[in-house]
């Protein structure tokens, strides 16, 4: 294949990659850490599968277990009895597709199923059946109801669809064109669907893998995992056996269905096709539907709540109209009925509180922080527990070298790097091996127009150092290619390079080893480590310092590998010799912490917030940090560091702690989660588990609410697990910002504690906005109820509808933009579980105190204020047909009391305003913000439009109202209203409603 073949490969790959969306990657990554999680516990266990996992079987252990003959020079495949058998019994090689609800049915589902819209739509049936009884009755009530149910439906119909395309596209990645197979040992081209388990196939560059398959034969073949790891460096293939110790996600001898061959070719053999293969365990895995927000079941259950209330109600006026002594009609019954129900339904909610969090959202892109799920403003205020990574968000990611260590006979030598002119550099062999090996080893780039260093900080920080010890520019010191490298891994916690030396006969290579310094000093032996080393190591943890060391090794020509093909990915399956290396030195490395960082975990601590840190970190470095940003005391044995050896002891026995029932399992978690503030030396993989111990045993068994920071695709997974997953946004990855649900701009912890500040403000302000709008729900019921006594009807249902949507629906929104009240965090954080958004006290507050004082004044209004109130009451007992003067008259009364209700809700935007402090006088909040005051006014100009405009007034059934009293008078209502709040803020009891 031409050099304009291959890189018309790459562009089509990359535009597919483009293409697809990264959900496949963060389920991929979910699933691959479950699959090693679990290898991990089954090696502690010894309950590994007989004979070994797929990928550490030998040809004919890999024969036996296949039931195909492998160990012949020329495969003759199965036969096609045998493969129409095992098609028979397993399938087609395909993902089984989901089942896919139709468009328009998922519509109607939106706008008809649920406790609210039920209850939303039972009132729209009864307001069209009256207009068979009533042909005067107008038809704005139920029109505009319907509007409000549909244009909601239609935005969560939307959202649906949006979360379909996942799996949309990791259908895509299904593999279309034939493949070249062997069968009976015929060479044919089979339909990827036609492959079953013992196929042996053959693949090249451009194509992509049509079955999980175990490599037989390859030559200098790549492939490109990035549909399932969301890295897109190509990764080598070999067709050796791998250890049984290795999860087979890591195993190079696989290669995995979707995935694509960039380079070389192969002779492969199926192990797993469909359903079975990774690939399908990421599908089945997406077909699940993802856990309801801490929001949506705050929202459900407030629904259930007013819906037994609403239904409560109904009953009542049912059962007065019943037994009252005017005999009523069915139609009148069912008017009422209706009236009451449609009442206390909030036809408003679920617009009112994606307004508030669209509004808290922009305002906290203003201090760097992106909410992607607006969800997720909600969860953040609840936050109890923030797992925080170290790097680049505790402290700044901007590293530099402090001090050299260099091991001598007995002792170890201590420089700075003041110390290290380059001519004294030169002077001192051990000096100069270790700058060139941390030159030779390294990742970082220079970027000559710039005249900068780029990469990894470690790598960036260690290559700087490096340059300036040999006098060297950035230029000159660029590393050269290495001829063969294992990359640096969160797992493994080190990094190697195998250079080729110019004049190397005896000693044709140098292999380097740079890493984590208890990873050095095993390859080097116990030799390398004497007492005064340990002693200087253990030093430069105790100031926070980040220490990595060198090793190197010359190879004898004898010790490099057959036509110099070096392979390997851990020290354990490295095919040249990974010990008796030459300890060259350590280079410490200074990350300091963030500016505000510690005062930010003072805020937390306030708030009864729990940081903890979780880093791939040295303990002693991690834990001198932790003292110095306060997250741990300085002297305390009550605290304490678990590292990650620490928790693979302690594993779960399946995915998360339901089912743990080891009670040594059980006691570790439980005192990790009460007494940990840092876990070191931890890998991804272990950042899962420990967000569900702190779900799982956080507060006493009632679990955590847990927050997450995370950069790395194999961060996605715990990102995922937490009810806040919060990315980076300068250097995390576009897997693990698209797994989050809110992104830091710019990677500072102490912008994730000012959004967790909104995020609480946030929450309190949407209670506030429930607590406002059902203030008005008792006074808008009351006129049913005492209508079944004789009294005229007080309300009519499209007046309620104008108050519900016309005038509170904005009003409520414009709490989002309320700011906080004193000690906001200062208080410990709200659990849903244990404080509902919408709870007991937040009811008795709207319907108990501020309904019943607008009940009083409304129907205190409504006598003073209507001109022939009294007259009409007389001249009907029992109620009979009323004459036009009298009927204008009952729409004066009408209209009284829906102003009068307005002005006492007016009130109560202003009594909720705060919960704890006065509005005004000394140490009083003050007056409400711009956007509510402004909600306000046009409130009240709206009510005024239509009670003064008779087209308007004709169809809210309003009459015009004069000055004096009808207009002025309920105004007290307002003043009296917001007086006896003040008195109770002031001198009641505080803290009402929470």
């Amino acid at each position: 294949m031409d050099e304009l073949e291959l890189s018309n490969i790459g562009r089509e790959h990359d535009r597919h990659r483009l293409e697809r969306s990264s959900s496949c990657e963060i389920t991929a990554e979910c699933v691959r850490q479950q699959l090693n999680l679990a290898f991990r516990r089954q090696s502690s266990s010894g309950s590994l599968s007989e004979g070994g996992p797929i990928h550490s079987l030998d040809v004919e252990a890999l024969s036996q277990r296949l039931g195909v003959r492998l160990e012949d020079r020329e495969p003759s495949g199965l036969t096609s009895e045998e493969a129409k058998r095992r098609y028979e019994k397993d399938g087609a090689n395909m993902l089984t597709p989901p089942e896919v609800e139709n468009l328009w049915v998922k519509l109607l589902r939106t706008a008809f199923s649920g406790l609210l819209n039920t209850l939303l739509w039972i009132c729209v049936l009864a307001e069209v059946m009256l207009l068979k009884f009533y042909p005067d009755k107008d038809a704005v009530t139920p029109a505009i109801l319907s509007l409000v149910i549909l244009v909601t439906a239609l935005l969560q119909w939307y959202t649906e669809l949006k979360a379909e395309s996942a799996m949309e596209a990791l259908r895509g990645l299904q593999v279309v064109e034939p493949v070249s197979a062997v069968r009976a040992r015929t060479s044919v081209n089979l339909e990827p669907e036609e492959l079953v388990v013992g196929d042996i196939i053959y693949l090249k560059a451009g194509q992509r893998v049509p079955a999980d398959v175990r490599i037989l034969h390859c030559s200098n073949m790549e492939v490109d995992n990035s549909a399932l790891t969301g890295e897109t460096l190509p990764e080598m293939r070999s067709h050796k056996a791998e250890p049984p110790s290795m999860p087979a996600t890591e195993a190079r001898c696989l290669a995995f269905f979707g995935t694509a061959v960039l380079k070389g070719t192969a002779t492969c053999v199926v192990y797993a096709t469909g359903d079975q293969t990774f690939l399908g365990r990421i599908a089945s895995t997406m077909k699940n539907k993802p856990p309801r927000s801490s929001l949506e079941i705050q929202i459900e259950h407030f629904v259930h709540t007013i819906a037994m209330i609403a239904i409560g109600l109904a009953s009542c006026v049912l059962f007065a109209d019943l037994i009252a002594p005017r005999q009523r009609s069915a139609a009148e019954i069912l008017e009422n009925c209706a009236t009451t129900l449609f009442t206390q339904v909030p036809e408003g909610l679920l617009p009112t509180v994606t307004f508030s969090l669209m509004i808290a959202s922009r305002r906290m892109s203003r201090i760097n922080v992106v909410v992607k799920k607006l969800d997720a403003i909600e969860s953040l205020g609840c936050v109890s527990t923030f797992c925080s990574d170290k790097t680049g968000t505790l402290t700044t990611g901007v590293m530099q070298v402090q001090h050299i260590l260099i091991p001598l006979k007995d002792k170890a030598a201590l420089f700075s790097p003041d110390d290290l002119e380059a001519e004294a550099v030169k002077k001192d062999e051990r000096l100069t091996a270790l700058a060139v090996a941390g030159l030779r080893n390294n990742k970082a780039q220079v970027l000559p127009a710039a005249r900068e260093v780029v990469g990894s900080p470690t790598e960036v920080a260690i290559f700087k150092a490096a340059a300036a010890m040999l006098g060297m520019t950035f230029q000159d010191a660029e590393p050269e290619q290495a001829f063969f490298e294992i990359p640096f891994s969160s797992e493994n916690k080190w990094m190697l390079t195998v250079h080729k030396l110019a004049h190397g006969e005896d000693y044709p290579f140098e292999v380097i080893v740079k890493g984590a310094p208890e990873k050095i000093l095993d390859v080097c032996g116990e030799h390398a480590a004497s007492s005064s080393l340990q002693s200087s190591l253990s030093d430069l943890y105790g100031r926070g310092l980040r220490v990595l060391g060198l090793a190197q090794r010359r190879l004898f020509a004898a010790e490099v590998p057959d036509d110099q093909d070096f392979q390997g990915c851990e020290f354990s399956d490295c095919n040249f010799p990974v010990s008796g290396y030459d300890l060259l030195g350590f280079f410490a490395i200074e990350d300091p912490p963030r500016r505000g960082v510690k005062e930010a975990v003072a805020k937390c601590r306030d708030a009864g917030v729990k940081v903890v840190m979780v880093t791939g970190d040295h303990p002693s470095t991690a834990q001198a940090i932790a003292k110095k940003l306060s997250i741990m005391p300085e002297v305390s044995s009550s605290f304490e560091v678990f590292q990650g050896v620490d928790l693979d002891a302690h594993l779960p026995p399946e995915d998360g702690f339901s089912t743990a029932s080891d009670a040594s399992v059980q006691v570790f978690w439980r005192q990790a989660v009460e007494n940990a503030r840092v876990f070191a030396r931890v890998s991804p993989l272990h950042k899962r588990v420990i967000v569900q111990a702190y779900q799982h045993f956080g507060q006493a068994g009632l679990g955590d609410i847990v927050a997450m920071t995370g950069d790395g695709v194999n961060d996605a997974p715990a990102l995922k697990q937490a009810e806040v997953g919060i990315a980076m946004g300068l250097r995390g990855t576009s897997v693990a910002q698209d797994a989050a649900d809110i992104i830091l701009l710019d990677d500072n912890f102490s912008s994730a504690i000012d959004g967790m500040e909104q995020g609480r403000l946030s929450s309190e302000n949407l209670q506030k906005s429930i607590m406002y709008t059902l203030c008005s729900k008792l006074p808008q019921v009351m006129p049913s109820l005492m209508e079944a006594f004789g009294m005229p009807l007080a309300l009519a249902a499209v007046q309620v509808l104008l108050i519900d949507i016309g005038t509170d629906i904005w009003t409520a929104v414009a709490f989002a933009a309320q700011g906080a009240e004193a000690a906001l965090m200062q208080r410990p954080p709200r659990h849903p579980q244990r404080e509902r958004m919408v709870g007991s006290r937040i009811l008795a507050f709207s319907y108990g105190y501020m309904g019943s004082l607008q009940c009083v004044f409304c129907w205190l209004m409504y006598f003073l204020a209507t001109p022939g109130i009294g007259s009409l009451l007389k001249a009907h007992e029992p109620l009979s047909e009323y004459s036009q003067e009298e009927r204008t008259t009952e729409r004066r009364g009408m209209t009284v009391y829906y102003w009068t209700l307005v002005l006492g809700q007016v009130a109560a935007a202003l009594c909720a305003t705060t919960k704890r402090q006065p509005l005004f006088g000394e140490g009083g909040y003050g007056s409400p913000n711009s956007l509510l005051n402004i909600t306000l006014v046009c409130e009240l100009i709206l009510s005024l439009v239509v009670m003064h405009t008779s087209w308007l007034a004709q169809a809210f059934e309003m009459e015009l109202l004069p000055w004096w009293p009808c207009l002025l008078l309920p105004l007290s209502a307002l003043l009296s209203i917001t007086a006896v709040d003040e008195c109770r803020k002031r001198f009641g009891p505080g803290g009402w409603p929470t």
